[in-house]
């Protein structure tokens, strides 16, 4: 059998997406019936002697089953600890950004050796990497691993749980110092001096954040609007690090040292050192891992004269980090990096010989002459084209643009990635220091330049879909399946067909889908904490509200840059006296605004009136129409929306339901921002929302009594009704509360 461990990889990894996609129960018999056919395969002997089917089967029961028992064993039993309080012994291991910490559990109600995301936000404990602390934590699991999300940072890296000290500020937690260290303590060290010498640097603030990010993959710098330019221009694969990262570090070490007549053997192997120097100061996260090992493997060939086989090596790198950790196969990283490479690999070689070689042994010199050009473009399409469904699974939101984007960028990525690399490395050595200062300007200028880029490719209308239809989702990865399959099965001939069908059923699926949703009011209550975020969208057109604390203002920006929106017809800041109002100004930098509607004077009206926008209008003044059927009043803090018939009811922080009319208190959606108002019981409702954060959750809900309409929350991830202005209300997205 020809490339073995591509096989192998690929059916293990391609089993544990699909597992992760699934419920336990799913995969289960999934793993069943692999076993059963592959039982029944020793049976056949045709099959028998089909060395790659046999491969498929068992590394596909093998997967599913490794899977569904990391599931049970190790995740669900830690699920029964959501919001309690417990006590615990942890070994702090990093420091993810911020007051973020990566611990392990190494005695107290947990069991020993659980890795837990450690919050310490409110006080002043500052551990450094290593330390010891104990005492009582509150623990919850992560907003990134509820209710399916199979995306999230968390439970990729093997962290089932979150905690953070059972006192806001700390206290009551002892902090111990070991007397000594892992090794691993020198090499985080150098990844905090790595972050804050690209940091401290003057005159790059704009920038510096994506200078980390793309050099050594420190994501919690990188500003969010920069962030969300590269998701939608379809370039988010350039701040994984990944096998670019690893090529460029390598090739860059290799070159050097064979150009001081270091023996070609030695500079393979220092080379290999480097690349495992290079995953550690990145945090070996799986996309450097992946790339990592397929390095290694190369260089370690060149050391004994062996020529590893590219696509073995690579279904050997996902195969040995999935097999260790099964939830890796969810990390986006690694599937960015994984199709990515998969499409330079196997799709870019057909390409090559479909049209660049033909290029090149044309007699027409000027067909001779733009071959190179056209080999780079058709480098980029192989490259992107397999990362398409990821991002459409990941974000909800494919790229149009994302092949110019990539050929825009791809290059200048790797001068940023050099540059930055080799000043950190000579800043470390302070009589080198001087050499650093036109490292970092060209670092600072390519940057500029990609953050205009994206910031220009981003604006451009349709560079980007947001496929939040699930028809959309599914679909377009079944085309290119079928696209494969046609191929395979019945040549060109079959690929064409399949695809002009995929066509014609995804313009079938769009046009009946617009129609369906004609006049059609969606209402996304975003997962913000204790505040309210709500965008709005018909037809579209787009609006939001922003109420509560803070975390209103970024939640909402985040879920209109994730739409590829710009632009707003309204804003709704209903009380100047709310945090949301001290930190709007971050939402009318992101965002543009045609209108703008305020409450009555407040403590941060000077605020809210020197946001810009289009015009302005006060509830102060009585009830605001928009959009025709729509209109927005406040009453005591309360404001009341109107989409035809339909109306949703928002109290503030804390309110009282007593501040009401007798006839304002019934409503469609009843939305509750934080703390629930006193007296919620009197208010009549199709449907509530519960706005709040994750660790509060169980404290605020046994604060609503029990009532006859479902109670839906936003602890831990977004909401979203629908309305056709007909007092109807429908749901998606969420499961109503279980009262104990």
């Amino acid at each position: 059998m020809q490339r073995p461990m591509a096989t192998l990889g690929f059916a293990y990894f391609l089993a544990l997406i699909i597992a992760s996609v699934v419920s336990a129960k799913v995969a289960m018999v999934l793993a069943a019936l692999c076993f059963v056919a592959f039982m029944a395969g020793l049976l056949i002997k045709s099959i028998r002697q089909n060395g790659r089917i046999m491969t498929v089967l068992l590394a596909a029961m093998a997967a599913f089953s490794m899977y569904t028992a990391k599931d049970i064993l190790a995740n669900r039993p830690l699920q029964e600890f959501d919001g309690k309080r417990v006590n615990l012994k942890l070994q702090t291991l990093d420091i993810m950004g911020g007051n973020n910490v990566t611990a392990k559990v190494i005695g107290g109600d947990l069991p020993k050796g659980t890795r837990v995301t450690l919050f310490l936000s409110g006080g002043d404990l500052y551990p450094e990497p290593y330390d010891i602390l104990t005492g009582e934590f509150a623990v919850f699991i992560p907003i990134d691993s509820q209710n399916g999300q199979v995306w999230g940072y968390s439970k990729s890296r093997g962290i089932f749980l979150s905690a953070r000290p059972a006192d806001y500020y700390g206290n009551g937690i002892d902090i111990e110092t070991p007397q000594s260290k892992p090794w691993m303590y020198k090499i985080l060290q150098a990844r905090r001096f790595a972050r804050n010498t690209v940091m401290s640097q003057p005159g790059m603030r704009d920038v510096a954040g994506l200078m980390i990010g793309i050099a050594f993959g420190f994501k919690g710098d990188i500003q969010a609007g920069i962030g969300n330019d590269f998701r939608a221009i379809g370039v988010s694969h350039l701040l994984a690090v990944s096998g670019l990262h690893v090529t460029v570090i390598s090739q860059a070490i290799l070159r050097l040292l064979l150009f001081i007549k270091i023996p070609r053997r030695i500079s393979h192997l220092v080379a290999v050192a480097g690349v495992f120097l290079f995953m550690a100061l990145t945090g070996f996260q799986p996309s450097i891992l992946r790339a990592g090992i397929m390095s290694i493997i190369f260089l370690l060939g060149q050391v004994f004269g062996r020529e590893p086989d590219s696509l073995n090596s690579l279904g050997f790198s996902v195969f040995a980090i999935t097999f260790v950790n099964p939830f890796a196969a969810t990390d986006l990283g690694l599937l960015l990096s994984f199709t990515s490479t998969y499409g330079i690999l196997d799709i870019y070689p057909q390409f090559q010989k479909a049209v660049t070689a033909k290029l090149k042994s044309s007699e027409n010199r000027l067909l001779a002459l733009v071959a190179k050009p056209v080999d780079s473009v058709l480098l980029t399409f192989a490259a992107t084209i397999p990362t398409l469904p990821v991002l459409l699974l990941a974000f909800g939101q494919i790229s149009l643009i994302a092949p110019v984007s990539n050929l825009l960028m791809v290059f200048p990525t790797s001068v940023v990635t050099i540059a930055v690399c080799l000043a950190v490395a000579l800043y470390a050595a302070e009589p080198l220091r001087v050499l650093t200062l036109p490292l970092f300007w060209v670092g600072k200028v390519v940057s500029r330049y990609l953050v205009w880029v994206a910031n220009l490719l981003a604006s451009v209308p349709y560079s980007s879909v947001w496929a939040h239809q699930r028809y959309i989702i599914f679909l377009i990865p079944a085309a290119i399946v079928l696209i494969v399959l046609g191929k395979l099965m019945l040549g060109r001939r079959g690929m064409r067909v399949m695809a002009l069908w995929s066509a014609i059923a995804l313009l079938c699926g769009t046009a009946s889908y617009s129609l369906f949703m004609r006049g059609v009011t969606e209402i996304t209550l975003v997962s913000s904490g204790n505040a309210t975020a709500m965008v709005f969208s018909r037809g579209g057109y787009t609006g939001a509200l922003i109420m509560g604390e803070k975390s209103s203002v970024p939640g909402a920006v985040y879920e209109l840059q994730r739409r590829n929106v710009r632009k707003v017809d309204f804003l709704i800041i209903p009380d100047p006296d709310d945090k949301t109002s001290f930190y709007s100004m971050e939402f009318t930098k992101n965002i543009r605004v045609n209108c703008l509607i305020t409450g009555p004077k407040g403590m941060y009206s000077d605020t809210v009136e020197r946001l810009e926008a289009g015009g302005r209008l006060s509830l102060g003044q009585g009830a605001i129409n928009f959009w025709n059927d729509c209109h927005a009043e406040l009453n005591n803090g309360w404001i009341m929306i109107r989409i035809g018939l339909t109306r949703v009811l928002i109290s503030p922080g804390g309110g009282s339901a007593s501040n009401l009319p007798a006839n304002s208190r019934s409503a469609n959606l009843l939305v509750i921002t934080g703390k629930p108002p006193e007296h919620v019981s009197t208010i009549k409702a199709q449907a509530a929302v519960l706005n709040c954060r994750p660790e509060d959750y169980a404290t605020e809900i046994k604060a609503i009594p029990r009532v006859s309409y479902p109670l839906y929350n936003t602890a831990r991830k977004n909401i979203t009704f629908y309305t056709r202005g007909k007092g109807d209300i429908k749901v998606k997205g969420g499961s109503a509360v279980e009262y104990n």
